[in-house]
């Protein structure tokens, strides 16, 4: 179809602990790789609606009763050849903060309304291997936490006309080439449309719960939270308090508190524990969370809260 190309993106939230690591790190910056093929061999869009058959024995076959237990799907397969002239591989990063719209990822604006200024990975035309490798490395499903979204845009349209746009996740990637013309490859894409979840690890704490951040003196921050949800499976036993210098990229987690301690900072009318950093430098902005950990390990962390001493 001319005009018409397949956009691809990847859209990495890296606001997770690293595993089990202590102190736990974790950064609130996003990056977003994109993927166009500008023209393509295929591409098709399949809506599976499953239905079970449970014929009764004596009856005619138009009394056959048609079950439906399962719930539909839709899937998009597409094939394209990978060269320097007809796929483009980009991507913008170090985002503070993705826009949604009504729930779904921007990846042409970002907050405040600017245009996304993609950078293009740069790849010889005539290294077709290359091209098909970076595009593995960069759209391979590595975390719960990557979102997928490809969209089919009418480029000969003004403006510019999106003719679908579903997020999901990568059920498949095929490569292939052949000897008789080694230099180009055939790549196969299967794209599940859908939300995707995973089940996280159930051994650690989950993110602990209303957080409250304020400033009651110069150069201190004070915590309020409660226990999370779930503890995991076994007792929680510390709290993390994690901060950065906002424009510097350190991450700090000097300071702990024993849940034993915790609980003894609790007063008769209050339900919540309270911890206080002091000696933070003044007139500076910061940006913090809390985690909780238990004899399996660091959990997931507090959203990221930013305060101004």
């Amino acid at each position: 179809m001319t005009g018409v190309e397949i956009q691809l993106y990847k859209v990495h939230p890296e606001k997770y602990t690293k595993e089990n690591k202590v102190p736990p790190e974790a950064t609130d910056e996003y990056r977003i790789d994109k993927f166009v093929a500008k023209t393509f061999e295929s591409i098709g869009i399949d809506l599976n609606t499953p239905i079970s058959p449970m014929p009764l024995p004596e009856d005619r076959s138009t009394e056959n009763i048609l079950v439906k237990m399962e719930g539909n799907s839709q899937q998009v397969r597409f094939g394209c050849r990978f060269d320097g002239n007809l796929v483009e591989l980009s991507y913008v990063e170090d985002i503070n903060e993705i826009r949604t719209d009504a729930g779904i990822v921007n990846v042409d604006t970002a907050i405040g309304g600017s245009a996304y200024d993609y950078d293009t990975n740069i790849i010889t035309e005539d290294d077709n291997i290359q091209l098909v490798q970076t595009f593995l490395n960069n759209f391979e499903s590595r975390s719960i936490t990557d979102t997928f979204i490809l969209r089919i845009v009418d480029k000969s349209q003004s403006p510019e006309k999106i003719l679908f746009t579903g997020g999901g996740s990568i059920q498949s990637i095929n490569t292939s080439t052949d000897a008789a013309s080694p230099v180009v490859w055939n790549v196969n894409v299967d794209f599940l449309v859908g939300n995707v979840i995973s089940i996280y690890d159930a051994d650690v704490p989950e993110e602990i719960t209303g957080l409250e951040v304020s400033v009651p003196s110069s150069g201190e921050i004070k915590f309020r939270w409660s226990d999370p949800a779930r503890e995991g499976g076994s007792a929680i036993t510390k709290f993390w308090f994690v901060y950065q210098k906002v424009l510097e990229g350190n991450w700090v987690a000097d300071d702990s508190i024993t849940y034993a301690a915790a609980q003894a900072t609790i007063p008769a009318t209050e339900t919540k524990y309270s911890y206080t950093l002091t000696s933070m430098t003044t007139n500076t902005d910061y940006k913090v969370y809390v985690v909780a950990e238990n004899t399996a390990g660091v959990g997931a962390i507090s959203e990221i809260v930013r305060v101004g001493l």
